[in-house]
């Protein structure tokens, strides 16, 4: 670029300069004492899309009347006053250009050289975009939400305005890419980001967190900031009771949504994510589609429960956990076999209930192992019954969790354990829910049927207290109903529980399968569930969980 000329004049006068000032890649202006254009080259004539013979010797505010009062009109009369060289980046609207301006004072004006640089404005643009904005959704993306929350909170903690983080996770969003494709998914995205942005404030922010989870930053609340921030989450769950068009097709969709609420209190950026985080857990452990506030409660059991993680962790490497057997009585006094009960020998808290941990065990996938470790367990005594003329002809029942049975080894790996102990198939019987007969029924199916080719055996768990379907019940190859404990301990009160026990038990006839009676703690529910037509039973009426070498001594007084 060229430097300031030391006279307008000479720049006017002389040939050889205004041939330069001609060559240039710059646009060259050269004003005035009254701001009157007296030279414009031919790079500024296309720049500004005006012919030098309509403008030369016009005031350069009544060419540009629209700059009057702007960066440009500023900039130039600082230069003037000054007698200082200014330079700056202008958008000129009407022409929307982006130009890079130098403007140099001296004796006889002012000379302003000027370039477009609107490509490089929008390569900037297009850069900050990719870094600041989600792509599909053009929402704020991740890195920006961070910047804008971490300034929100300044304003709380300095200013007392107060705010909230809304945590936004879509209900099953799984099953749309599962079924209808990813391309669905994506756009069922879009929808929801719209669909966001028109619920809240202009004030507020949306943004796309990551995969099928947003957030919105909810600024200045007022006094009660926890009520305002649940009205607008309220809202936002509402906005989705309206069915989504994907290609035509209507797509319901919910949410579950956590709020947290920030102020004066000192706290991170990370803090509020995390606990708007463990708000939104909580509404899904509510059962989906429903708000949840944060409260420190929330806190507690969440490191309580990554404490009873870890100590599980620790538990499996240390063989803390051990095996209890629930005899299995026929209703005549005969034992009949048992059932393998887990327990957790804590060094602290001391026998821990299976009530305690294997939800946990179940959301983790420890279970896994803890099921692959109890049926070993369980088939180990049961070959060593195999041994003994007393216990030989004992059945051996096992708890099957839905995570295990619907791994796609579970087959294999049944039929590992049984070669590696020994023991015989026909002796074990798999306890399995109902809501696990229910899913995927077809492999299901076929499971079964691989194992029971070998002699394993099937009890349906807990029958009764689930979603009974009489269609699954006759095509699955089953051969045992286990009628809940509490059905049994209803029994008497005004008939219901009996009932149940009843229908149970004419189900069971028909269908041909033998019917255990669960938690049986009384002569009289004996009475009554023997009388029903079940064939055996188990409860503290017979006798509790034992140990190993308690249920050998009560096999060998039995």
């Amino acid at each position: 670029m060229q430097g300031p000329h030391e006279s307008h004049v000479e720049a006017l006068q002389g040939a050889a300069l205004t041939a330069t000032l001609e060559s240039i890649s710059d646009a060259v202006l050269i004003l005035g004492h009254a701001w009157e254009i007296r030279y414009m080259n031919g790079n500024a004539e296309r720049l500004t899309h005006l012919v030098r013979a309509d403008v030369l010797g016009r005031n350069l505010w009544d060419v540009f009347p629209e700059a009057v009062d702007g960066p440009y009109y500023r900039a130039y009369h600082q230069a003037v006053e000054t007698n200082t060289p200014v330079s700056f980046e202008e958008h000129y609207a009407p022409l929307n250009l982006w130009t890079e301006i130098r403007a140099y004072p001296s004796e006889q004006g002012l000379t302003i050289y000027f370039r477009d640089i609107s490509g490089r404005k929008a390569t900037e643009a297009e850069i900050h975009r990719l870094a600041f904005y989600d792509k599909l959704t053009g929402l704020p993306n991740r890195q920006l939400l961070l910047d804008r929350l971490e300034h929100a909170l300044a304003l709380g903690q300095r200013g007392g305005r107060p705010g909230a983080a809304l945590f936004i996770d879509l209900d099953n969003f799984k099953s749309i890419n599962d079924t209808r494709g990813h391309d669905k998914g994506d756009m069922l995205l879009q929808l929801v980001a719209d669909r966001l942005d028109d619920a809240v404030r202009s004030c507020d922010t949306v943004a796309r967190f990551g995969g099928d989870e947003f957030v919105i930053l909810l600024e200045d609340l007022g006094i009660d900031a926890a009520t305002s921030a649940q009205e607008i989450a309220t809202k936002v769950l509402q906005s989705f009771h309206e069915p989504f068009e994907i290609d035509g097709a209507q797509h319901y969709s919910t949410t579950s949504i956590g709020v947290a609420v920030f102020g004066r209190e000192p706290t991170t950026v990370d803090e509020v994510l995390k606990r708007a985080d463990l708000a939104m857990y909580h509404a899904k452990a509510e059962g989906r589609n429903c708000v949840s506030l944060f409260d420190p409660g929330m806190q507690a059991r969440v490191s309580a429960r990554a404490q009873l993680e870890s100590e599980m962790r620790r538990a499996l490497a240390g063989d803390e956990f051990v095996l209890h057997y629930q005899p299995l009585a026929s209703t005549d006094g005969q034992i009949a076999g048992a059932e393998a009960l887990i327990r957790w020998q804590h060094p602290l808290r001391g026998m821990v209930s299976p009530c305690a941990f294997i939800p946990l065990a179940e959301e983790t996938n420890m279970i896994l192992q803890l099921g692959r470790w109890v049926l070993l367990q369980a088939c180990q005594l049961l070959a060593r019954w195999a041994d003994d003329t007393r216990t030989a002809t004992l059945e051996m029942a096992v708890n099957v969790s839905p995570v295990q049975f619907h791994r796609p080894d579970f087959v294999e790996q049944v039929l590992e354990v049984l070669t590696l102990t020994g023991a015989r198939p026909e002796r074990l019987r798999l306890e399995l829910t109902e809501s696990l007969l229910l899913k995927d029924v077809e492999s299901t199916i076929l499971k079964m049927e691989r194992l029971r080719a070998v002699g394993v055996s099937f009890a349906v768990d807990d029958f009764g207290t689930g979603y009974s379907s009489l269609s699954y019940l006759h095509r699955l190859p089953l051969s045992q109903l286990k009628i809940d404990r509490s059905f049994i301990a209803g029994s008497g009160q005004q008939g219901h529980g009996e009932a149940i026990v009843r229908m149970i038990a004419a189900l069971g006839k028909t269908l041909n399968m033998s019917l255990l009676a669960e938690g049986v703690e009384t002569p009289e529910q004996l009475a009554f569930v023997a009388a029903e037509g079940c064939q055996y039973y188990q409860g503290y009426w017979f006798s509790k969980p034992l140990p190993e070498h308690e249920l050998t001594a009560l096999i060998a007084r039995s």
